[in-house]
């Protein structure tokens, strides 16, 4: 019985050379999708970051509708507290802060960079500022005539610094005005 080179070389498997050049292919499309989903990775999160301020503007308005028209007076405010998600809208039980995509945890608001008086989410807008950790939510109250009847809620993206807006070169803030 004759056994032809064909079903011989069959039979020894793969040559380096063939290992090699399926290793480097493998490598050349890890390297085109690693960018790919490391910027996607960042989009969500900065996504995460927009679906708490908008957790912090639903509260912040529920406050309002119960308290006159008058807004938080801080970030941290206790009673403001109570009208997050899990909280009992009664000024006693607090609900839970939403989550940091950063830092997978609970993460209670801090206070916003925006600044007071007529125009002060308008600035902010424009300037941005920094939130001192990523993925923070800035509130800050906004008063006119002694009473908190405005706000600014930011987000802050991987670096600590405001979101973007939609258009180049200013930055997103939530508020009534």
């Amino acid at each position: 019985m004759r056994v032809s080179k064909k079903m011989v070389r069959s039979a020894r498997g793969f040559t380096l050379i063939e290992l090699l050049v399926v290793v480097i292919i493998i490598g050349i499309l890890a390297a085109i999708a690693l960018p790919n989903f490391i910027g996607a990775q960042d989009k969500a999160r900065e996504a995460s970051v927009k679906a708490n301020m908008r957790t912090a503007q639903i509260a912040a308005e529920a406050f309002a509708t119960d308290n006159g028209g008058q807004y938080p007076l801080a970030a941290a405010d206790s009673v403001y507290a109570t009208y997050l998600p899990g909280g009992s809208s009664d000024g006693i039980t607090a609900g839970n802060y939403p989550v940091n995509p950063f830092k997978n945890a609970p993460d209670p608001f801090v206070v916003a960079p925006v600044g007071t008086g007529s125009t002060a989410v308008q600035d902010a807008r424009k300037n941005g500022g920094s939130l001192g950790a990523p993925g923070a939510v800035g509130y800050k109250p906004i008063a006119s005539n002694g009473a908190n009847t405005s706000y600014g809620i930011m987000g802050g993206n991987k670096s600590g610094t405001a979101l973007s807006g939609t258009s180049g070169g200013t930055f997103l803030v939530l508020s009534n005005q």
